[in-house]
């Protein structure tokens, strides 16, 4: 990874619009266009286009011309329409081309065009390059997913994104570009001050030998220093995405840009604060738990038989936590511990393994044989499918958490609560028993602030892979 200390403070800094700004290789900027600006989606989606209306279905002269010009005219102008690092993944233009040929197929057909089956099938042919073109940027987002991001800031800020990247798969930071604030900066005569033009060339310079294709610019100075407001111009004659991260202290808000009368404003209100998306996922959680009770009714019968024959004491542990809002519910759970369990708790706390208020220890001389099998496996966990259908619970959420955990609460976390704990959630998929206590409710917080039923539907797929490779059990 290149690192680039720029020392110079940028404050104040007295900068030339005119400033020359290095161009990119010529290499680099053609290997851009025909590798990663998705060229050959759009040849592919044209040259399907020809083929249909020209072989395949073999129109007139006339409308395969007419095919043609209105195919590559909007996919030569949606090339251009796009900036460089959108042109590959974006699904706007197939998307727009749909648009254009219903409209068109519309007016030709209140126009009484004489052969309807020519006009269907010239729709199909230029549908065809919309369904072309749409593939190639669902493949370009898989084989380009690891973005090449260069971070440009105060060293602090800089250092902080880049551990909270590290484990990131949509996310590959490259390089790093840095300063100290003034009164950080090494004695008189030991470090160079940079001007301007320099620190656009060791940004582009970086740009241009990492290949990166978006620049994050991490300071909470970026939209009132000439300085930066200049190196995103330069990064822009470069082609290169520039972003600015807006720093919430690690409350992960959903933040959605909304123009305020000439000003640019970020909102923080949820993407799903109405009553439609709650309804339809309560409605979603009980319909797929109910199911999946009736499913695993001979499984759930097997394992509870399992218990009471391995240990004394019944199959279902019941225990009071703490629901939506911060209203209590029992939840239930296959017994894994010996009965008198939470008697004996008292003299392990001094060994506690777990993160924050949370209690764990691996070695949990409670645990019944088939209690760790159960553990292990995540069987323990079916029982609040009863939950789940009764309403106190949802198939994703954050952990439900133990009242004592919650009556240590700061008024920031008790956030995590304004929505049902969870069978599972983005804490079970990304590591569970292994995250800081930290670390797990900044994952809470972000889905609390940004959860979607396609995320749920997400976060569902990715807990049968990690229950299957037992990511985090304890």
């Amino acid at each position: 990874m290149v690192a680039v200390d720029i020392s110079a403070p940028l404050q104040g800094m007295d900068v030339d619009a005119r400033t020359e700004v290095p161009r990119l290789p010529w290499p680099r900027r053609a290997g851009s266009v025909l590798v990663r600006q998705g060229v050959s989606g759009y040849l592919a989606a044209l040259a399907v286009s020809w083929y249909l209306a020209a072989r395949q279905f073999e129109l007139p002269p006339g409308w395969t011309a007419g095919v043609l010009v209105v195919t590559s005219s909007w996919l030569l102008y949606s090339f251009a329409a796009l900036p460089a690092f959108e042109r590959a993944r974006s699904f706007r233009p197939p998307s727009r081309l749909v648009g254009l040929v219903g409209t068109v197929t519309v007016v030709l057909m209140i126009a009484g065009a004489e052969n309807s089956t020519t006009v269907r099938r010239a729709t199909v042919a230029t549908l065809a390059a919309a369904a072309v073109l749409a593939l190639s940027s669902a493949l370009h987002r898989v084989v380009l997913r690891h973005t090449p991001t260069i971070l440009v800031g105060h060293i602090d800020s800089v250092d902080h994104l880049q551990r909270r990247w590290a484990r990131r798969k949509d996310v590959n930071v490259v390089a790093t570009c840095s300063w100290r604030a003034p009164h950080e900066l090494a004695p008189a005569g030991a470090v160079s001050d940079h001007s301007f033009p320099e620190i656009v060339r060791d940004v582009l310079a970086a740009v241009a030998e990492r290949h990166a294709t978006s620049v994050v610019i991490a300071s909470s100075r970026a939209f009132s220093n000439p300085a930066l407001r200049h190196l995103a111009w330069a990064l822009q004659r470069a082609e290169v995405e520039c972003l600015v991260v807006a720093d919430m202290s690690d409350h992960v808000e959903y933040l959605s840009p909304r123009r305020v009368g000439d000003q640019i404003a970020l909102s923080l209100r949820p993407p799903n604060d109405h009553l439609m998306s709650l309804l339809a996922k309560s409605v979603l959680d009980r319909v797929i738990a109910g199911i999946a009770l009736i499913v695993l009714s001979p499984l759930l019968l097997l394992i509870a038989v399992l218990i009471r024959a391995g240990s004394r004491g019944p199959a279902i542990f019941r225990q009071e936590r703490t629901g939506r809002d911060g209203r209590p519910f029992t939840m239930f759970k296959f017994r894994t511990m010996v009965v008198d369990a939470e008697e004996r708790l008292a003299g392990l706390r001094a060994d506690n393994e777990g993160a924050g208020p949370l209690f764990k220890l691996a070695d949990d001389p409670r645990i019944t044989a088939f209690g760790r099998v159960l553990r292990r496996t995540s069987l323990d966990e079916l029982p609040q499918l009863v939950n789940i259908v009764k309403g106190d619970m949802s198939l994703v959420g954050p952990r439900p958490a133990l009242p004592a955990e919650t009556s240590q609460y700061s008024s920031w976390v008790w956030r995590r609560l304004h929505v049902k704990p969870g069978l599972t959630g983005l804490w079970q998929v990304s590591g569970r028993s292994r995250l800081s206590w930290e670390d797990s409710i900044r994952i809470d917080l972000q889905y609390v602030n940004n959860w979607n039923l396609r995320l749920d539907l997400a976060i569902l797929a990715r807990t049968v892979r990690a229950v299957l490779s037992r990511d985090g059990a304890m």
